[in-house]
């Protein structure tokens, strides 16, 4: 009697093993993502990506910006309810007066993503006041969406109303602890930060745990990265040659381009020097330590390749006109529309590097400001 007793008791114990671990494992999951405190203080609004700013809703005021810090875009807003998609017993016409069977991306299959099932967010059509493609961000993006103590990550899934922002799917609201019901459910006032990785992709679209994944490695990267180029400002209308020895503001916007852990000290020294050096071997430039113009225009080309061109707006904007600035020796006003001037400093420069005279900036014209031509 009494040794069956022990093997119960055995039993009884692995039992309350095996129950221990997975919720160990699960609790390791959910803590591999940096805390909704950590992201919301790295995301403070380093430069505005929007010329304006969005409504939270409808007629409402204006006073949600889109902003870059680091490698992310972010914005933080109110929560409103993205029912659309496929049709489930908690998305449809009879539950959500605004229902629509479709998103702007699809699953793998072909098929609407399902809003009850798989954590998205919604970014606005593009207009003049941002376009998310000029800062890299498409369907399947990633993002982590802050609310609160609670992260949760989602991918980029839908597009809203041009002046609107600040909306994700049933699913997501679950996550975060908000009412997902679309007709009463939400959240007002400016409480979720919405930060997206542009590069950083579920695959597919509708693989939530990738994104959690992918998110999480993203988030943790981000809220580690410095904050250099914070307060220094590499807009100019010309940009001086420096080298050894110099001083100033320039120097200080080379130190942020070249990237590092420290802050720009705005004296240029022997760091910086080997700094310069390495980056021209790394672009096929004449390695002399010494800031030009070839250089200038590849420091300040860098990054993705997206494709610009005239009524283009953003960052991806202001960085070419920084770098054509540099390139052309001559003043190109770096305020992130893509204007007529724009375009004609764009074939100015396409023409002088024997390049296809467009006014087109997309790989081509991309690469040769990033190799210093």
């Amino acid at each position: 009697m009494v040794r069956r007793w022990l093997v119960v008791c055995l039993a009884l114990a692995l039992a309350g093993l095996a129950l221990v671990v997975p919720l160990r494992d699960s609790q390791a999951a959910v803590l591999a993502g940096p805390t909704a405190q950590q992201l919301r203080a790295r995301a403070s609004c380093e430069s505005q990506l929007s010329t304006g700013k969005y409504a939270h809703d409808a007629g409402g005021s204006r006073t949600a910006a889109v902003c870059k810090s680091g490698a992310a875009v972010h914005w933080t807003a109110d929560f409103d309810i993205d029912c659309d998609g496929q049709r489930t017993t908690q998305c449809n016409e009879n539950t959500d007066p605004s229902f629509q069977p479709e998103t702007s991306w699809q699953q793998s299959d072909g098929r609407p993503l399902n809003s009850a099932g798989l954590p998205f967010i919604v970014v606005p059509l593009p207009s003049s006041i941002w376009d998310y493609r000029t800062a890299g961000i498409g369907g399947a993006t990633v993002a982590a969406v802050v609310y609160q103590d609670k992260v949760a990550y989602a991918v980029v899934g839908d597009q809203g109303p041009t002046g609107i922002i600040g909306e994700g799917s049933y699913k997501l609201a679950q996550q975060l602890g908000i009412n997902p019901n679309p007709a009463t459910g939400g959240i007002d006032g400016a409480v979720v930060t919405f930060v997206l990785f542009p590069g950083v992709k579920a695959s597919p679209i509708e693989n939530a745990a990738d994104a959690v994944s992918e998110g999480e490695a993203a988030a943790n990267a981000f809220v580690n990265s410095t904050q250099t180029c914070a307060s220094t400002n590499v807009d100019f209308t010309a940009y001086p040659t420096i080298r050894s020895g110099a001083t100033g503001s320039a120097v200080k916007a080379a130190q942020c381009l070249l990237g590092g852990t420290n802050e720009p000290s705005g004296t240029y020294d022997a760091a910086t020097t080997d700094a310069v050096k390495s980056f021209q071997t790394r672009v096929g430039l004449t390695a002399d330590g010494v800031v030009g113009a070839a250089t200038w225009t590849a420091l300040l080309a860098a990054g993705d390749k997206t494709t610009v061109r005239l009524n283009s707006t953003g960052v991806a904007v202001r960085r070419l006109q920084r770098s054509l600035t540099a390139a052309l020796g001559r003043t190109v006003a770096i305020d992130g529309q893509f204007g007529p001037l724009t375009e004609t400093a764009v074939k100015d420069y396409q023409r002088t590097r024997q390049l296809v005279v467009d006014g087109v900036v997309g790989p081509v014209t991309w690469t040769a400001l990033q190799s210093g031509k």
